[in-house]
């Protein structure tokens, strides 16, 4: 130890403070990124957790399982399994000589992310989830390798182990997993604003255009004509089915969306349970706080073996 504080004291100025800067630096960053997992650790378990059909409107959690929306399904671009969400990414294993040096390294070459709505569903009702910009903890992890750009094999198949020139990466949230959440909550109507008088204009001019129908439906008499008494029938008939479409459309229920926040807070979609979150987040923030000490006491002892502080 004393030799390599002697080494310190003694070396160049550049060197020392390239050294101690990096040191500084990691102990800030390290900071940081402790306070941010500890703050994240802190919002969860001090946001309620909200059933779908009671919850606010605004920042809420909730937790359910995930599920299709109605229309093309969505799955996984490398293994083809059906899900509500997924990441890929393919590399390459690139070789390159220079100065009579080999270096190779993996190159990305292809690589996407799902931003298909999806429902999540709890034991009261279901939520429109739309992904976009939200942090995504999956619940389903591949690595593999293959000799083509595209896999022709999911991962348990493949026999190239680490020798394929071609990595695949994929991760995903399969269909009816639990999933626990944290985003902007709003909820809307699914009917239009009513106005009955003008909804009954519209019916009876569609009625006018068929004026065969009409007649057959309406003219009691059987003159050819719709007189006053019979279009006041009419009138009456249109009026019941306006007010008969009003109430169908009242009873539906209204259509709920969990999204990101206007006011950037953590949009977070975890397959993970929430007491596992938790504990990851406290961990990582444990790690940086080490980081931190480790760093700050390298760069205060470089400091100090300087006689600068």
């Amino acid at each position: 130890m004393d030799a390599l504080l002697t080494d310190i004291a003694t070396a160049p100025n550049g060197e020392f403070w390239f050294w101690t800067g990096a040191l500084i630096v990691a102990a800030l960053v390290t900071l940081c990124i402790s306070f941010l997992f500890l703050k994240r650790s802190r919002l969860i378990t001090d946001t309620p957790t909200a059933k779908i059909r009671s919850a606010p409107q605004g920042y809420v959690e909730l937790t359910g399982y995930g599920k299709m929306l109605d229309g093309p399904p969505i799955h996984a671009p490398l293994t083809h399994a059906p899900c509500v969400w997924w990441w890929f990414k393919i590399e390459e294993r690139r070789t390159s000589h220079s100065n009579g040096r080999r270096t190779t390294r993996w190159v990305t070459i292809d690589q996407g992310r799902s931003d298909a709505l999806f429902l999540l569903v709890d034991d009261t009702g279901e939520c429109i989830v739309d992904p976009e910009a939200a942090q995504v903890i999956p619940g389903i992890r591949h690595r593999w390798h293959g000799t083509s750009s595209r896999p022709r094999s999911g991962p348990k198949s493949g026999s190239f182990g680490l020798f394929g020139r071609y990595r695949y990466i994929e991760h995903s949230i399969p269909l009816l997993h639990p999933i626990y959440a944290l985003g902007q909550f709003r909820s809307q109507g699914v009917h239009h604003a009513f106005d009955e008088q003008a909804d009954v204009r519209e019916l009876l001019a569609e009625w006018k255009r068929d004026e065969a129908a009409l007649l057959h439906e309406f003219d009691a008499d059987g003159n050819g004509e719709i007189d006053l008494t019979e279009w006041e029938q009419v009138r009456a008939r249109a009026v019941e089915q306006v007010r008969a479409k009003l109430a169908e459309q009242a009873a539906q229920p209204d259509i709920h969306v969990l999204a990101r926040s206007a006011n950037r807070k953590p949009f977070l979609i975890s397959a993970v349970p929430q007491e596992k979150l938790v504990r990851r987040y406290r961990l990582q923030a444990a790690l940086g706080f080490a980081g931190f000490l480790l760093s700050g006491s390298a760069a205060t002892a470089a400091l100090v073996a300087r006689g600068l502080l």
